[in-house]
């Protein structure tokens, strides 16, 4: 039956109230509805029915006050413990899992090294449901349920479809593998590209608010990038839009990844830059050459800044290949920022003249126009805590139906 207005109205209110009180923490009643332009006999009455579900708790009335005066503030909160999601990165060589609760707070992680190229697409479905088994067999105790799995792969993924097309950490492509592991667990799946749940991560940041065209660059093994166009991620018609490290720098130039030649990934990337280096200067001993240690890409990055000339030119190649595919990012989609992370951007300052030079030689001033190109550290792997986020957020209007049914049975 389809819902009145009324009723999609109050739905509404209620998913507002409660990714309210995850991004802001415990707020009073009377706040949630400033902040979300809801009266205060209806943030009283969702309260109410959120509070029976076992959704959210109230705390105690504040002590004390700054004024002295009124009655204290009862604050609301989310019940940590009605719910939790788990995310799997798949990366090369390494699978991490984490599990978020229902405030979106991580309460384990753990770390998997493993060959993930010797894998086959069922020896990979195989390994989820025995990983994500084993987590929720010694982690879940005390959560009412699990609401929801998003599983983060760097590569070209379909989340319409629940399909991993390509991965550089897998040798097999066109997989299915939402839809298994949500039938084994009973519980929606989200699968998910790394760079979209990183950019989720840092459009909520207070300092990229005022940016809601958003276009984020992911610096390292490969070369990611998440389009957020008024504050929604760009997909495309698969799922597979913003493959920025695939896009052309130089036509049959260096070898991709992906097989094919001169993407910007084959310049930009930290295999590549390794790969570079090796015609030039004794590497770093340990690892694999192929997929080189975060070690070692700081080793050659250093040299790099501390003047060698061949490591100069590397980077300065990769900030031409970087510079030229943002020129035509600023030409196609006119963002308010670019935003450059990743692991890789240890080396941003050893590329960004050559790129700011490229860009301003492949554009006329009006197509650079006001967008703003910037780093951002990379001080903590923001993937796993976006997918958090994001499966979190899918899981909310479940959560909230499932609750709402048991309350009327």
């Amino acid at each position: 039956m389809a819902l009145t207005s009324t009723d999609t109205s109050r739905y509404d209110n209620t998913l507002a109230v409660i990714r309210t009180l995850r991004d802001q923490g415990p707020v009073a009643r009377v706040d949630l509805g400033a902040l979300n332009g809801i009266s205060s006999a209806t943030v009283t009455s969702i309260s109410a029915e959120l509070l029976q579900q076992g959704l959210i708790n109230e705390r105690p009335p504040e002590a004390h006050r700054p004024s002295g005066r009124g009655r204290p503030k009862t604050l609301v909160e989310l019940n940590p413990q009605a719910a939790c999601v788990v995310c799997i990165k798949l990366s090369i060589n390494e699978l991490q899992l984490v599990v978020g609760d229902f405030s979106g707070q991580v309460r384990h992680s753990e770390h998997h090294a493993l060959p993930t190229l010797t894998l086959s697409a069922d020896d990979l479905e195989t390994l989820l449901k025995e990983k994500i088994s084993a987590v929720c067999a010694h982690q879940l105790n005390g959560f009412q349920r699990l609401a929801g799995i998003c599983l983060a792969v760097q590569g070209v993924v379909s989340s319409q479809s629940g399909s991993i097309i390509w991965s550089p950490a897998l040798s097999f492509r066109n997989a299915p593998i939402s839809a298994r592991l949500a039938e084994r667990f009973h519980c929606s799946v989200l699968l998910e590209n790394d760079a979209n749940c990183i950019a989720s991560v840092l459009a909520a940041q207070p300092a990229y608010a005022d940016c809601p065209n958003l276009v984020v660059i992911m610096l390292g093994y490969g070369i990611g990038m998440s389009v957020l166009i008024n504050g929604v991620p760009y997909l495309g018609a698969n799922g597979s839009a913003a493959e920025f490290g695939h896009s052309k720098y130089h036509p049959d130039g260096a070898l991709c990844a992906c097989g094919k030649r001169g993407c910007i990934e084959a310049y930009a990337s930290d295999y590549a830059l390794y790969r570079a280096a090796a015609d030039h200067i004794t590497l770093p001993s340990g690892g694999d050459s192929a997929h080189p240690s975060e070690q070692q890409m700081q080793a050659l990055t250093q040299q790099a800044l501390n003047g060698d000339p061949a490591m100069q030119r590397i980077y300065a190649e990769a900030g031409r290949a970087l510079g030229y595919g943002i020129a035509n990012i600023l030409a196609l989609f006119n963002p308010d920022l670019v935003l450059i992370t990743g692991s890789g951007v240890r080396g941003f300052d050893a590329m960004q003249a050559a790129m700011h030079h490229a860009i301003d030689d492949a554009l006329v001033a009006e197509l650079r126009g006001t967008t703003r190109i910037e780093s951002c550290a990379w001080d903590r792997d923001m993937t796993c805590m976006g997918g958090i986020a994001m499966a979190l957020y899918a899981t909310d209007a479940q959560a909230l139906s499932e609750s709402q049914a048991s309350s009327v049975s």
